[in-house]
Formats: structure tokens, sequence, C-alpha cells
């Protein structure tokens, strides 16, 4: 069980911080409820019962630095096959977004970029699926690596770009 205060990784929602835990009544009984607080949103806010196992499924300890500095300099050395099929390719990219593993969503990213890259050299542009997945792909990681940075989001890219090259 968390502690209020404790700031981790939670799905899609990011870097969170337990703001509060406290008993409520949402019409199925009384539970006890993290009440969330997204680090880098501070307009919403998640109430999530303790004892689910989504949240079990869904809760990340925050990577230390020296984990995401080694992450950054991957980057370059990352092989990053494309899917042509693109159903194959939301599905793959969806669970590995969901799977949660830096790295893989790392290499989701890196794929997409260079992707992103050859076909702006063609004059042509990113499915909107794709850069849809993108933009949720950047927010969870980059989020996490500005927090353990110690940096905002919107300095991620070029801190990245920096280090690598």
């Amino acid at each position: 069980m968390f502690e209020k205060g404790h700031v981790f990784v939670y799905g899609a929602s990011g870097v969170c911080r337990v703001e509060d835990i406290c008993v409520k009544d949402y019409g199925a009984g009384k539970k006890e409820y993290y009440i969330l607080q997204p680090v880098f949103d501070l307009r919403s806010s998640l109430s999530v019962p303790v004892d689910s196992p989504v949240f079990e499924n869904h809760a990340r300890e925050l990577l230390r630095k020296e984990e995401v500095l080694e992450i950054i300099d991957s980057f370059p050395n990352t092989e990053a096959e494309w899917i042509r099929d693109d159903k194959e390719r939301v599905e793959t990219f969806r669970s590995l977004l969901e799977g949660g593993v830096r790295k893989d969503i790392a290499t989701l990213i890196r794929s997409l970029y260079l992707h992103k890259k050859e076909l702006a050299e063609k004059g042509k542009k990113l499915r909107s699926s794709d850069e849809a997945i993108m933009q949720r792909a950047e927010k969870l990681l980059y989020g996490e690596f500005a927090w353990v940075l110690g940096i905002e989001p919107k300095e991620v890219v070029p801190f990245i770009k920096e280090r690598i090259e």
C-alpha cells in the first residue's frame, strides 16, 4: 500500500502523487480509495480503489536516474522495425504501451519517429492512429523522464537530443 505523498507511474495517467487515501461510497459500498494527482496535469485527479487488481497491474515505481539515462543512451542503437499492417501495428503498439516496459515504449517512439521522418522526406504524414499513439507514448515516457531528471516535460526532447549527439 502506498502512503500519502508517494510518487509513481500509474498507467496512461503517467507520473502521479498520492494526494489522499480515504473511504468513499460510489454506490457499491464503502471502499478505501487512493486520490491520485497527475503531477503534470493539475486540473485532473483520479479515485482508484486501493484493493483494485487494475491498480496493482498499472502502478509502477519510477525509474532511477541511471535507468532513464541508460534508455536515452540506447536510443541511437535501438532497432526500430516498422510493422506494415496497420491493424497489427496499432495492436502491437497499444500492447507495448499497456505493458509499461519503458525500453519497449522508447523503441516504439523511436520506430514512429523514424517512420515519421521517412514519410516527411516524401512529403507525407503519419497516419492519425500512429500520431495518437506516438503522442501518448511520448507523454507517458517523457513525463517520467522529466520527473526523474528534475526538468520540465518540454525540456526532455532537447535533453535527449543533446545527450545522444
